[in-house]
């Protein structure tokens, strides 16, 4: 009598060969990608390659730009150690340039002049942790680069690139080109208004034309349902009948957003060049989110000469910052009960 053979044998025999096919085809793919990946780190070319900076200047067209030094894990400017500086930004340049990788390495260059490099259009300085200097020259922008051809995308520019003293010449990407371009406020943290909704907001006191007046919220029955007072929400005779009024006045102030910083820290006769000596409205307000609770200030002063926005000041901070005038118009031109 033969055997009966267990139809899943046979299965799981073929499972174990496919897995096991699989597995090895997974294997090779891993060890080809990194082997890959080795290449391409190998033949990769770099301009500079330093274990970290500690200060960054430039110049550009024979004038110096800006200058920031590194303490600790903190970057500053150089000329303000107040000014409250973007970090990521000085990071990410500082990055590029400790390890800066070339698109290409010319074989037998000319001289510099052919270039632009000499003199260069701009002088990176550059100071590493173990007191390295270098100095990176940048020059033309290299033939046939950053063009636009009808119906394409630019593609992207490149320059010819070397270091100060030495003879090899490179190309490299746009990055530092355009950063030196840049200026203070390009780098500069701007202040930021708390994100809230309306319905976040739990008071408002709103001061014009020398008149202040402030206005609570709280819920008054079991289905949640709110009631705005002027003044005191502990004495009902404060109540006011509609709620519209300060509901929309909420929504404007939680549309408000910074968009610029003007200037960092501001003097008295700045303050008054901007309207914010006596702005023409005060507008301060609490509110509780996600358990936290904070009150903000928001002074607004004069519109901007562009009319865009308008400049404003937070709490007893100096710096002056553009709000759009879409915005602040919603709360200027806001209703709210005398």
């Amino acid at each position: 009598m033969k055997k009966k053979i267990n139809p899943l044998v046979p299965a799981a025999v073929v499972l174990v060969v496919l897995c096991a096919a699989y597995g090895l085809i997974t294997w090779n793919q891993h060890k080809k990608a990194d082997a890959l990946a080795g290449q391409t780190e190998d033949n990769q070319i770099y301009v500079t390659n330093l274990q970290g900076l500690t200060s960054i200047s430039w110049e550009k067209d024979g004038q110096q730009g800006l200058a920031f030094k590194k303490e600790g894990d903190t970057w500053y400017y150089q000329s303000d150690k107040d000014c409250p500086i973007r970090q990521y930004t000085v990071t990410t340049l500082a990055d590029t340039l400790a390890r800066l990788s070339a698109g290409r390495q010319l074989e037998t260059p000319d001289s510099l002049d052919s270039y632009g490099l000499n003199p260069p259009a701009v002088k990176f300085s550059i100071t590493s942790e173990d007191g390295t200097s270098q100095t990176l020259m940048i020059g033309n922008q290299v033939a046939g680069t950053g063009d636009t051809a009808a119906g394409y995308a630019s593609t992207a520019a490149e320059y010819y690139a070397c270091l100060e003293g030495g003879s090899q010449v490179y190309t490299i990407g746009n990055y530092l080109t355009e950063t030196s371009g840049k200026g203070l406020y390009d780098f500069v943290e701007t202040e930021s208004l708390p994100y809230v909704a309306g319905t976040d907001i739990k008071e408002i006191t709103v001061t014009r034309n020398g008149a202040t007046r402030g206005f609570s919220k709280k819920t008054v029955d079991a289905d949640n349902n709110i009631a705005w007072y002027k003044g005191s929400p502990d004495d009902e005779a404060n109540r006011l009948p509609d709620n519209s009024d300060l509901n929309n006045l909420a929504e404007a102030i939680s549309g408000l957003s910074i968009q610029s910083c003007t200037t960092y820290k501001a003097t008295d006769e700045e303050l008054g060049s901007y309207g914010l000596s006596t702005p023409d409205m005060t507008l301060s307000w609490t509110y509780e989110k996600g358990g936290d609770t904070g009150t903000v200030t928001l002074f607004i002063g004069s519109p901007n000469d562009e009319g865009t926005g308008y400049y404003t000041r937070m709490d007893d901070s100096r710096a002056i910052n553009l709000i759009s005038k879409d915005a602040v118009e919603k709360c200027l031109n806001a209703v709210y009960p005398e």
